[in-house]
Parts: C-alpha cells; structure tokens; sequence
C-alpha cells in the first residue's frame, strides 16, 4: 500500500488464529517483526497486542512478540467435559481482544485505524461495527488461503500477511530425516527425544539451505502427519511419563533414506528417485475458537 499521512493505528493479534493458520497451511512459524513492519505502513504504531493462551505455545513466541513490540496478553483456556465425558475447550482470548477493541475504539479517538491479524469470521459483528457507527478504518491481515471472505467485506479491505516459499521436495524430506536420525542418535543417559527438543536441535544444526529455520516447526508437523514420525507415551529414567516423537523406522521413506547414505552423511537418493514421492497431506480444518468446542485436531495437540 502507498504510505500516507502519519495516522495512529492499532494492532490486534489472535494469535492462536494466525499460528496455526501458519503452520498447517504454509508449514512455517509467522514473524511478529513483519507484522510490525505492515503496522507501522499504516500509520504510527498506538497499541500492538497479541492474545492467546501462552502455556500452548514455544517460550521463543513470546520473546519474539516483546523484540517487536507487542504485548502479549496471556488468557488460559478453560477445559470442561460435557454430559457425554467428551472433553471441551473454551477460549477467553478472543472475547478479552473484542473488549479491548471496542475500549480502544471508544477511549482512543485518535487511532483511527484498525489491523485485524486473524481470519476468524467470529469478529465480523465487531468490524462492522467499527466501520459503520464508529466510522473507523479497519484492515484485515489474515493468512493466506485462509482468511474468512464474509470478514474481509464488512472489513473492505485486506492487506494479506506474506509467507515464504515452501521449500519442499524428495530431496529435502530426504536430509532432513537423515538429520533427525543424527538427533537419535546423539541422545544418552536416558535422554528421551520429545517434539520440542528435535525442533530445537534441528534449528541450530540445520543448513539454512536446506530448509529456513521458521519453516522447522510446520515440516516437523508434517512428518508426522504423513508417519514418517510418531509419537508415544514413555517413561523418563526420573520416572517421569513424556510424549516422545521418533522417526518410524519402517516407513518407506525412512527406509530408503536411512538404507542409502553417502560417506559424508547426507542421504543419496539417486538410486531410486521415483520412489521418493510423498504423499499426499490433507489439508487441516481449523476450529473456530469462541465458545465451547470439542478438543481440536491441530498443531497444539501435537506439542509435547
């Protein structure tokens, strides 16, 4: 967009909403410093808040939000079960960001400009209500592909966060379970391999080459998905019970890959390149998060 006169904005984040989003469609971790950087095009920065229960994201998120400048307002989800025992989530975060939305808009006569980071349709009736009786700007910035259209009209206008290119092929599947197999490999003294900590050795020891380091977490997610990893229940030598994820070692892919290395340690896959097609990854429905739900098939329940 063209930069016009230096109008005070407000930035408002569902997190939950564009993590997600993030990471099952784009299989890549979203960058709060762009987020500040698209805010700032609109006009000088007022208020800038993300809202999301925090325990069910990495510690690194947080930090990332504070070096941009956005606070970070952490409200737990509540977890009931109904009549049936099934279990049920209630978000509160997204009602606490419509209070503040409406207060800001009330108590804040000179931000005349809204961002909306989110996709979620269940924040219409608040846009239009900015927009119409409050005669307020209000811009939504969801992620691609993903993005309510019915909120992006009572918006009237759209500025779509960017996602990287997608680095994926046979190839990089390929070093990238040769990798984790040199995680494995590593472990000792009872060291058991959970989600977080192969997510974080393979974004220190990863070639940037390979794969960029936002996209570890969604490629992660990936595998397993398409079982190239698995998770189970273990027992730590403390007698501690974790959530392990391991590669599956009598997965097809990992047999070729694991069968085939090079001297140096990086699969060769020339041998047999047909044989190298993933397969194919369904595309995750996102629930919507007002109101009471069943517990969601997502990123967040494959965290350890």
């Amino acid at each position: 967009m063209q930069q016009g006169a230096m109008h005070e904005v407000a930035a408002f984040v569902d997190l939950e909403n564009v993590r997600y989003s993030m990471l099952n469609r784009w299989h890549q971790e979203p960058d709060p410093l762009a987020w500040r950087d698209k805010a700032r095009e609109y006009g000088l920065i007022g208020i800038a808040r993300a809202y999301a229960d925090f325990d069910q994201h990495p510690p690194q998120l947080r930090q990332r939000l504070n070096v941009a400048g956005f606070e970070a307002e952490h409200y737990a989800v509540k977890r009931f079960r109904d009549r049936d025992g099934s279990e049920r989530i209630r978000s509160i975060a997204d009602l606490h960001m419509v209070i503040d939305i409406v207060d800001t808009a009330l108590g804040r006569p000179t931000i005349d400009t809204f961002l909306f980071f989110t996709g979620d349709g269940d924040f219409i009736r608040v846009v239009a209500m900015l927009r119409n009786r409050l005669g307020k700007r209000v811009v939504i910035c969801g992620v691609p592909e993903t993005t309510s259209r019915d909120l992006v009209s009572a918006a009237g206008e759209e500025d779509a966060l960017e996602v990287s290119e997608v680095v994926s092929s046979p190839a990089v599947d390929a070093a990238l379970i040769s990798r984790i197999e040199e995680f494995e490999q590593s472990l000792y003294g009872g060291f058991l391999p959970t989600q977080g900590n192969l997510i974080g050795w393979l974004k220190q020891r990863l070639e940037l080459s390979v794969l960029p380091t936002e996209q570890v977490d969604g490629k992660v997610l990936e595998f397993i998905r398409r079982g190239v990893l698995y998770k189970q229940l273990e027992t730590s030598s403390r007698g501690k019970m974790l959530t392990t994820t391991r590669l599956r070692r009598d997965h097809p892919e990992v047999m070729e890959v694991l069968g085939e290395t090079t001297s140096n340690g990086m699969p060769d896959r020339t041998s047999n390149p047909a044989g190298s097609k993933p397969e194919d990854e369904p595309r995750p429905e996102r629930p919507s998060t007002f109101g009471a739900q069943s517990a969601p098939v997502t990123f967040r329940d494959l965290r350890d």
